[in-house]
């Protein structure tokens, strides 16, 4: 009889610290999944902003490179100013002579 009023009295206090510790696992488990999901949009949206500036990236290389193609700079350079190919009388030939000390 004394072992069991003993138990007894370890049960009453031992059944209200597992329903606290129930409850707050339950409250963690809660926080935590709605810490995931906040986060899981943000990383959506991150992918979302990544992926528009990669196809800006793309249009800017395009942009670029049309720029800098050869024909455009090639009629450039003949309309703003007013060069072109030289004749082949015109074009001089300059070697390196080395130096005898």
């Amino acid at each position: 009889m004394l072992l069991q009023g003993n138990m007894r009295r370890q049960v009453n206090w031992l059944l209200p610290l597992l329903w606290l510790a129930l409850v707050l696992s339950a409250l963690s488990v809660i926080y935590v999944s709605h810490l995931c999901r906040q986060l899981y949009n943000e990383l959506s949206k991150l992918e979302q902003e990544a992926n528009a500036l990669q196809v800006e990236w793309g249009r800017y290389l395009l942009e670029q490179s049309s720029w800098a193609s050869l024909s455009r700079v090639e009629q450039l350079a003949e309309s703003q100013l007013q060069m072109r190919v030289p004749e082949p009388d015109e074009i001089i030939i300059v070697r390196a002579q080395a130096v005898v000390e």
